[in-house]
Order: structure tokens, then sequence, then C-alpha cells
């Protein structure tokens, strides 16, 4: 089995001693009396959180930040959300951010919690939304986002600092780190080498974190040289049960003129640059980029009005039937991160939309067909990789026809929890939600800032819709503000073929994803595709490409195909793509100030330049999805939520910076391609 040295997705998870296990064997133990009181005297009670909850403002929505080290079983997880629900006004939102380096599984957790009947409903509700046991950021909305849950698996030394993702805002030319966290539950001891110097980073970055006045608790005597060290105000006494000591206290409100900043590890490019509070977004664009990203907005208070062109999911969002899927890498390149953080985040967002009977769709399984050396290759080492998880199977031969309803050969991929959606579907429910108001058939062609307001105009230059916020989520026609007009995006038409029932001599029972793809009919009739072409931008049905589309399927399975099956209709659209392949999500640059305060880069790739993003103000993209739209567009639109909200974000900073739009220019300047 691959280790944790090249394994890029490996996390060891803990072992639990049970019964007549013997505690040699075992890191961790079953739940122990009296600790549900235990945990609400050292971590609730110590950071005053009934008190704190009960007096938030029941008018203005808001949120509440937790950060935590050692989620462990989730015990003060849960504990903390059953006081939110009884204390806290539903307008706000609690943010639960915990880290752990050894994580339980989702079934050492369902026995675990079969332990504490009071927790019991919301302990399914966990269990049902665990994420994988997969290093790295999984975020998980629960009960309709009122509760935001960040599982951060992996060190607290790496994790910690990855959350400060570099300033955001420069005042007299010095950097300000934005401030989350409102309390803090300092579980353990997260680093296993006690020496200062690898104790610095972490404690700089609990101080950075924090708000002026925000609270700690802390049940191990392992905080206590490094909080005092970063001027933390603290108490110290012994448990009620006298077992152990507790150290509770608040971050002075002058904390951050006191003591040192931690060095941002890369420059701050990828963060939007100082900015007026955001009270009335414009969205330009309703496909499933500008859907998601309203809703995301919406649920956080903002008053969002979305602009049209057409009708919502009129471009490439309005095919009938996406496909949620993904494409996986055994080498950790930032697509293949980000592939797989977004597949993950989809399946629970997707999951609990049909659950709900908002979307249409069904989540009957895909299937990944490998046929070529080079995949091949990769579906060996990544059973390997991946060889014990449950969202993803490796199948082969008779396996495929058990899985598919479809005599296939070969091997596949199988991902049990995806199927397929109905993207329409899926952005008017994004749509459904009282702060926002859509504008169809209004165009946006032109964007000016005067006096601190975005104004979107027409092809007459006339203001249409004026906000303090705008973000572009139009696909291709973003090439068309003058402000992103340089970002490298391109069209790619792509061609749907439908076929009538009786086409096909055998019928999928899940999607068949091929050379196109093939998935279980809808409304009487197959949907299949797509072609691929990047040179045509009509989007006029062409006979070309339902005969491509018609041969790829011949060639899924012999005899699949009737001899006399010819198309019935279809649809074609230009999917938007940027040159890497990674969608455009964030801040837009001002590039020629870019140029000139990070030109230093072209003679020294790695130096650290102290100078925040010079960015348009207020202004935001969110493009360039391809054809995994359905996949990105949840975790994209989470991100860009977060940079305006400036909350913690749903990723780590090496993926943010992949996915922002000045990474273009920060290439070209290493590259010494700018001058």
């Amino acid at each position: 089995m691959a280790t944790k040295q090249n394994n890029p997705y490996s996390i060891p998870s803990v072992k639990l001693a049970w019964g007549d296990n013997g505690p040699d064997s075992s890191e961790m133990h079953g739940p122990q009396e009296g600790e549900l009181d235990r945990c609400r005297h050292v971590f609730l009670s110590h950071n005053r959180l009934a008190e704190r909850w009960s007096a938030l403002d029941r008018e203005t929505a808001g949120r509440f930040t937790i950060i935590e080290t050692g989620f462990g079983t989730g015990l003060n997880f849960l504990l903390a959300w059953q006081l939110w629900q009884q204390t806290a006004p539903p307008n706000w939102q609690l943010h639960y951010v915990s880290i752990e380096e050894r994580p339980y599984s989702v079934e050492q957790l369902r026995r675990v919690h079969a332990s504490w009947p009071e927790l019991a409903s919301l302990a399914a509700i966990l269990q049902h939304n665990y994420p994988p046991l997969l290093l790295g950021h999984h975020r998980r909305l629960l009960n309709s986002a009122q509760l935001c849950l960040d599982l951060l698996f992996g060190n607290a030394h790496d994790c910690l600092p990855a959350l400060l993702d570099a300033p955001s805002s420069a005042v007299n030319d010095k950097l300000n780190t934005v401030a989350y966290a409102d309390a803090w539950f300092l579980n353990g001891t997260p680093l296993a080498n006690a020496e200062t110097k690898w104790q610095e980073p972490l404690f700089a970055s609990i101080a950075a974190l924090s708000k002026p006045g925000s609270s700690f608790a802390a049940a191990a005597d392992f905080w206590e040289p490094g909080l005092r060290a970063q001027g933390f105000s603290l108490e110290k006494m012994t448990a009620y049960d006298g077992a152990q000591q507790i150290l509770w206290g608040r971050v002075p409100h002058d904390i951050a003129s006191s003591t040192p900043q931690p060095t941002p590890v890369n420059v701050p490019w990828h963060l939007p640059a100082p900015k007026q509070q955001a009270k009335h977004i414009v969205v330009i664009g309703a496909g499933l980029a500008g859907c998601s990203t309203a809703n995301a907005l919406a649920q956080r208070g903002y008053r969002v009005t979305v602009i049209e062109r057409h009708m919502p999911a009129s471009g490439a969002s309005g095919n009938p039937q996406g496909i949620l899927y993904t494409k996986l890498s055994a080498a950790p390149g930032d697509l293949n991160q980000f592939n797989l953080a977004s597949f993950l985040f989809a399946l629970s967002h997707y999951r609990d939309l049909l659950s709900q009977g908002r979307i249409d769709g069904e989540l009957c399984g895909v299937l990944q067909l490998v046929k070529s050396e080079r995949e091949i290759k990769q579906f060996n080492k990544l059973k390997v990789l991946l060889n014990n998880q449950d969202w993803l199977q490796f199948l082969s031969d008779d396996e495929l026809y058990a899985k598919s309803g479809v005599s296939l050969s070969g091997q596949a991929f199988y991902y049990p929890g995806a199927g397929w959606l109905s993207p329409p579907s899926v952005c008017h429910a994004m749509l459904t939600h009282p702060n926002i108001t859509l504008l169809n058939n209004t165009a946006a062609l032109a964007l000016a800032h005067r006096e601190g307001v975005w104004q979107l105009l027409d092809d007459q230059q006339r203001c249409i819709q004026q906000a303090d916020t705008v973000v572009i989520a139009n696909s291709n026609d973003a090439s068309h503000f003058a402000q992103t007009s340089s970002l490298p995006l391109k069209s790619i038409r792509g061609q749907l073929s439908y076929l009538p029932v009786d086409a096909l001599n055998q019928s999928p029972t899940s999607v068949i994803c091929h050379e196109g793809y093939l998935a279980p009919a809808m409304d009487g009739q197959f949907c299949i595709g797509a072609s691929f072409d990047l040179h045509n931008k009509d989007c006029a049905l062409m006979t070309a490409d339902h005969d491509w589309n018609l041969t790829q399927l011949s060639h899924l399975a012999t005899g699949l195909l009737k001899p006399d099956a010819a198309a019935i209709g279809g649809r074609a659209a230009l999917r938007c793509a940027s040159t890497d392949y990674m969608p455009i999500v964030g801040a837009v640059p001002r590039i020629e100030e870019f140029k000139k305060n990070y030109k230093d880069l072209t003679k020294d790739a790695r130096r650290k330049i102290p100078i925040a993003a010079a960015n348009h103000p207020n202004l935001y993209i969110n493009v360039a999805h391809g054809s995994r739209g359905l996949t990105s567009t949840p975790l994209c639109a989470e991100l860009l939520a977060s940079y305006i909200a400036d909350e913690v974000r749903p990723l780590p900073r090496q993926l943010c910076e992949a996915l922002s739009p000045a990474r273009f220019i920060i290439r070209k300047l290493i590259r010494s391609q700018l001058i």
C-alpha cells in the first residue's frame, strides 16, 4: 500500500480500541464517562458561548466562527451545534473550522456517537455528510447552510498558516491579515516536535487569525507558553473534576499592533484589494456559474440582482442533462486537487437539493471507461492510491455490466454517488431565494466605475443597473468587457444528439462516459454527446456532429446501437474554458498596476513582495468551467462569496492562486513575457 510520503491522497486514520482490545494497540479510545459535561465545561462555558450567542443581533445577519485544533470524534462540534440551535438567532450562520491529523472513519464515528443519545439527530447529519479520509479542505453546508463545517484533514502546523492565505488589505504599505476567529477550541498537542522554532508559526497564525477580543479555551498545558508569547490574556484553573488544567482567555483588542504578523508565504496577488462593504451585488449571467454565485451570496444575506441577456440557462447551462463527474490523476497537481475538491463538495451539495425535490436528476452512478494505454496506467496507479474509498470504485469486465446495464468490456472508474442532473433545474433552484432579483432579456455590454459605484451600461451607454459590487459570470461574453477582455478565454462548441428510447438494444442504468457520454433516458429519449470543436462558433445543429456522436456510441459496445438509429434532435452551445483548463474565479486585476507592482518577479520568481493586489474595486469574475460546470460551480461560488464576505476560504491558498484571474499576469512576469 502507498505511504503518506508518495501518496498525495493519503491521510492516516485513528486506531480505535474497544472492549477487550488493549491500549497498546490504540491511539484513541471510545467515549469516556462524563465526557459531554467535561467538553461543555472546558470549551463552551469558558468561551461564554451561550451568553454571546444569545446577545447576537437578531435584525442583521452575521457569522460566528470557531476554529478548532483536533476534531476527533466531533463531540465539541456537536455540542456547539446543539447550543447554537438553542441560543443563536436563525439569521446567523455558525462557521466551524476544525483541523484533524488522524481523523476517525465514519464507521468509527457511528460507533462512538451511539453512546450519546441526546446528540443522535445531529450526529446522524454529521455522519451523512462526513468527508472521505483524504488530505485537504472539506466544506459541508448543513441545516440549509445555517451551519458551515470546514474539516481540514492534515497537521495543524500546515493547515493553520494556510488559512491565512496572505493579507487582503494594505494600510500605509503595511499588510494586515484578515482575522476570522471569534472563538478557539484548542485541543491536544498538534506538534510532535516541541522545539520552539516549530511552534512559532502555529501560534503566530492563531494570533493573526483571531479577531480582537476573540476567546479561547484549551485543555492542555502545551498551549500556554505559545499563547503567552503572542500577548494573549490567560487564566488557568483546575477543572471541576480535578482531573486536568483548563486554560482560557481572550485576545487583547490591541494585539494586532503589538504582535508581529506572520510573513506571507507567497505574494498576496490573488486576494481582493481593499474594498468597501458590499450591500447590493449584481451578478451578470444566469448560467450555472452566475446562479450558484448569486445563491451563495444571497445565503449570506446580501441583496443580489442577476442580469441575463436572454433567459436563465440559455447557454451551455441549458443542456437537458449534465454529468456530475471528475477526472483524476495520480500526480498531485493543482488541476487534479481542484477537480477532486470540487467533485466531493458537489456530491454533497446536489444530494441535498435532490432529496428536497428542488432539482431534477438521478444519482445513478457514473462509470468512466479507460481505454488508452495512458489511461490504463493512471487507472492502475489510482487503484493503489485510492483503494479504500467508498466514493470511488475500480471495475472491470462483468462488473461493468452489473453497474451500467450495458455489455461493456475493459476497465472503468465508477463513482456510485454521482449521476446526471438537469442544469436548467439547478439554475432555477439557485435563483429561488428572497434576496435575489432576476432581470431577464437585459444585456449589460459595458462596465463603468463612478464615485464608488459600478454602472452597467447597454449598447447606447445608458445605465441599466448599478451596484457597489459586480460579479461577471457570463461565460465567453466576459471578453466583451474592457476590464476582463485580456483574460485567455476560449470557446468550445459542443453538440448533443437526442435519440428515441428504442434506438438502443440495451438501456443504461448509470451514466457511461467514454469519448462521449450516455445517460439513462430522460423524458422518453436518450441524450448523447458531446462533440468538441475549438474552431466553429456557430450554434446551429450540424449533421456531421450528430454522425460523430452516433459513431462514438457505436464504438461503446457491439450491437448497442440499432442499425437504423438516427438523431431526432439535439442542442449545440459554446462552452467557455481557460487556456490551462482551470476556472477563473476571483478579483479582476488591473493589468498595468500588476505589471508595475510585481515586476521584480521577472528577476526572482520566489521574491516576497508585500504589496496588496491592484484590482478593480469590488469587481469579481467566475467563468471558464468548460464541460464540468455542474461539478465546479458550487465550490467556486463558495470561494467567491468568501472573498466578498471576508470569510475562511473553502480551498487552500495554492488553489486560490491557481484559480485567480491574476495568475496569467504573474506567470508572464515570471517568464519575462510582460515588459
